[in-house]
């Protein structure tokens, strides 16, 4: 499978996108990609050393800036108790 397709095959998906530089790591939910990898994240979530720091809602992302794309696995997400 190539590599836009795998990530076309994601859309509506929690994913977690680390950009160069390594700095910037993020989680939303992918809305859309094109052929050049480029990315609109919703819901989105900067993480700073491994917590979750700032919320950052619609975000678009560059494709020649990221370096990994990891979909989350929404089975570890449990619903809390009302």
């Amino acid at each position: 499978m190539f590599p836009t397709k795998k990530v076309q095959s994601l859309i509506n998906q929690k994913i977690r996108v680390e950009m160069k530089g390594g700095q910037h790591i993020l989680e939303g939910i992918l809305d859309s990609s094109d052929e050049y990898m480029n990315m609109h994240l919703t819901n989105t979530i900067e993480i700073i050393a491994g917590d979750k720091s700032i919320s950052l809602g619609s975000v678009i992302l560059r494709g020649n800036n990221i370096i990994i794309i990891n979909p989350i696995d929404n089975t570890d997400i449990k619903a809390k108790p009302v």
